[in-house]
């Protein structure tokens, strides 16, 4: 149990400076919209003269100089996507699959069939590893927020900082859990089962709202795919929860 615990410290220590560090570095890499066009206004004169003639260029020229700068601008700007996809295909697995599939194991898996304390063990640990991704594609949301001089926070960041405060504040109740029989227990069961529901139910709602944010092949691919995720969860969850009430 301390492990986890001193883990869980640590990320919320360390999160915003990982945050912090990503974000400079990511500086380098995403072009703004106002550069693109005003190197287009600079190349578009050159191609109107150039049309019926062909014009050869010293290496000091210009025109070489735009070129190189399209040329980064495209590179940079396939960079700026990928890491928009690595942002929420991480946070899908550690938000959106692995916290669910903890929440399961905690509330089915008990007795059958799981034995003994065998469940609690599977629900840390699902836990924990959805936290530490859900933590990486936090940072990387951040880091891509900054980047791009953005100073009004969006409503899927507000959500994804208030999963990621509230998700820390679930592990961290773990270490501070009253032993079986004392009387504070049932109010600790309480508020930890009211925040891991209310948890599942914004982070579903945020990875949608975030799929906006998304190129148009990229959004197809995380709606079928997470689309499906939920189908599956939901319905072992529906399933366990009658065999649950039959038996």
């Amino acid at each position: 149990m301390i492990s986890p615990c001193l883990i869980t410290l640590c990320i919320i220590w360390y999160s915003p400076f990982l945050a912090a560090q990503t974000s400079s570095l990511d500086e380098e890499f995403i072009l703004t919209n106002s550069t693109k066009k005003s190197l287009h206004k600079e190349i578009q004169p050159q191609k109107r003269e150039e049309k019926n003639s062909i014009v050869l260029e010293s290496p000091n020229d210009g025109g070489t100089s735009d070129l190189v700068r399209l040329w980064r601008a495209g590179h940079l700007s396939h960079h700026h996507r990928h890491l928009r996809t690595t942002h929420g295909t991480v946070n899908i697995i550690g938000w959106g699959i692995l916290l669910p599939i903890g929440v399961i194991i905690a509330r089915y898996f008990k007795k059958v069939p799981l034995k003994g304390n065998d469940w609690y063990s599977l629900h840390v640990v699902s836990q924990l590893s959805g936290f530490l991704l859900g933590t990486v594609g936090w940072g990387l949301g951040l880091a891509i927020k900054n980047a791009a001089k953005e100073t009004r926070m969006s409503t899927h960041g507000i959500l994804g900082t208030i999963i990621f405060a509230f998700a820390a504040l679930q592990l961290l109740a773990l270490c501070l859990q009253p032993n079986e029989g004392h009387e504070r227990r049932k109010y600790w069961v309480i508020y930890h089962r009211i925040i891991g529901y209310a948890l599942i139910v914004v982070i579903t709602a945020n990875i949608f709202e975030g799929m906006n944010n998304q190129n148009p092949a990229a959004l197809k691919k995380f709606r079928w795919f997470y689309g499906v995720t939920v189908g599956v969860l939901s319905f072992t969850a529906l399933a366990l929860e009658v065999n649950r009430w039959i038996n």
